[in-house]
């Protein structure tokens, strides 16, 4: 039995099979990784924003925040889901997967605040604002913790000290 990481080809030599050998350098699903970074930070954040809105505009406007950040931190997930498993898949999937499951998900996002906004169930305009505010807010702060580099993608390596 080859237990190596290659399987043979049809000429008889091996070709890397790339799902193994991603997951054994630690490079499998480096979308999630990052979308459950993302979701981290927005679950400190959420409860914060709750709190102050809700004391400045009332229940409806802490609700709304709450939905907001759930939208927000959902629409990563899938995204990364939706990313990871076309990346898999092939560079041409990849490329298709990323414009239509961004536009997919922009209009699953304003069926959602178009519906939020007809059954009036929370104040809209701080659902609105804080949606687009909490996306660029969580990106701006998840990229102190990407790796730009190809030797480590995804989350920067945590270091032994805990820094």
């Amino acid at each position: 039995m080859n237990t190596s990481l290659e399987r043979p080809s049809a000429r008889g030599r091996g070709i890397p099979d790339r799902s193994e050998r991603d997951k054994q350098l630690g490079i499998d699903e480096i979308e999630s990784r990052i979308a459950r970074d993302l979701v981290r930070h927005g679950l400190y954040l959420a409860p914060l924003a709750m709190i102050a809105l809700g004391a400045w505009r009332g229940l409806d406007a802490g609700l709304a925040v709450g939905l907001a950040f759930a939208v927000v931190l959902v629409n990563f997930l899938a995204s990364a889901a939706l990313l990871g498993w076309a990346a898999r898949q092939s560079p041409h999937l990849l490329q298709a997967a990323a414009l239509g499951g961004f536009l997919g998900r922009l209009l699953l996002i304003t069926l959602v605040g178009v519906g939020i906004k007809a059954l009036d169930i929370v104040d809209w305009p701080v659902f609105c604002i804080t949606l687009v505010t909490s996306y660029f807010v969580l990106l701006f702060w998840e990229l102190r913790s990407i790796s730009f580099s190809m030797a480590s993608p995804g989350l920067k390596p945590r270091r032994a000290g805990g820094e």
